[in-house]
């Protein structure tokens, strides 16, 4: 995570990462929402969080506490109804 961080290349994650790092609970409530499957949601995660952490700390820092115009979930599409 703190190749993300820092300047320079940012290093991947792999799946198995994601997995470890996030509880099931919470997958399956990230999968509820966002309308992917487990698999899409955690390849989706594995793919874009180092270049998302990377864009919020331009100069490796933490964007200021409060900070409302930066949110990680931007780009996820909404939830098809059923």
């Amino acid at each position: 995570m703190d190749s993300w961080v820092s300047p320079g290349p940012n290093k991947p994650i792999g799946p198995n990462e994601v997995e470890a790092a996030i509880d099931d609970e919470t997958l399956a409530s990230l999968s509820m929402q966002t309308g992917l499957s487990r698999d899409e949601l955690i390849s989706r995660i594995t793919r874009d969080l180092p270049e998302a952490i990377n864009k919020l700390t331009p100069n490796g820092e933490l964007p200021p506490a409060g900070s409302e115009d930066v949110t990680l979930l931007d780009q996820v599409p909404p939830r098809a109804a059923p």
